[in-house]
């Protein structure tokens, strides 16, 4: 089932996931194997011409997307910069919250990864709740209190168990110099908040990190502007969310 939610206005939104990034290079691939196998079975026999389709195909899905599609999320993280697996003394609050509220999503408890930076934000990427990975800076953890934090790990969560994070994640892969479609935040705003059952958490925290830009980390690559919780320099949507959560 589609995640629901009420946009401001009081009409029911429904999120439809987007246009696969795969598309273009399964539609290389399929045309050539037609090619290949029409001019085959032109010369020999329709069947061979399956065949040669078939064998093209499958070699062409090996060689072009397969491997792509192995290290999607490392790919994807590269973009990121920096970024260190986070340690269970120095983050222990963002670790304890992450393993906390996973059962809860429905998840097992994703990989984490820091950043050094002051700026207060976070993302996640990977296909599924298997290959998820929460990055948040260290200026999320100095800037939020507990609750916020929790309101911020949650949203990060739910945004896996939607589905939300594989279409960025995968397009992130296969064209990682174009910006992949924005979160629908009144979605993932309205989940996130059903999983802490605590509102203003959530409202607090969007208000801290507007008042830091917001902003993303000096070494992450501009194209995650759309997918870190705050869109670095969007101030006015993120307000615009804050004003659709209060009135939940």
């Amino acid at each position: 089932m589609s995640p629901v939610s009420v946009a401001p206005a009081g009409a029911v939104e429904v999120v439809r996931p987007g246009p696969s990034p795969l598309r273009p290079a399964a539609v290389v691939v399929g045309a050539i194997a037609l090619v290949a196998g029409l001019a085959s079975g032109a010369l020999l026999a329709w069947w061979a011409g399956l065949a040669v389709t078939l064998v093209v195909a499958g070699a062409l899905w090996m060689a072009m997307i397969a491997p792509r599609l192995r290290t999607a999320e490392e790919r994807a993280l590269r973009l990121v910069g920096p970024a260190r697996p986070a340690d269970p003394r120095g983050d222990a609050r963002l670790l304890n919250l992450v393993e906390g509220l996973s059962p809860g999503a429905g998840l097992t408890r994703p990989r984490v990864l820091v950043i050094d930076d002051e700026a207060p934000n976070a993302l996640v990427l990977g296909r599924d709740a298997r290959r998820a990975c929460v990055v948040a800076t260290t200026g999320l953890g100095s800037a939020l209190t507990r609750m916020q934090l929790e309101a911020v790990v949650a949203h990060l969560l739910v945004q896996v168990r939607d589905g939300l994070t594989a279409a960025p994640t995968l397009s992130l892969a296969f064209r990682p110099a174009r910006a992949p479609a924005a979160v629908r935040w009144a979605a993932a705003d309205a989940a996130a908040v059903t999983l802490t059952r605590f509102p203003p958490g959530l409202i607090g925290a969007l208000r801290v990190l507007g008042v830091a830009g917001p902003a993303a980390p000096a070494g992450a690559d501009a194209v995650l502007a759309p997918l870190w919780i705050a869109p670095p320099g969007d101030a006015t949507g993120l307000a615009e969310r804050i004003d659709t959560l209060e009135g939940l």
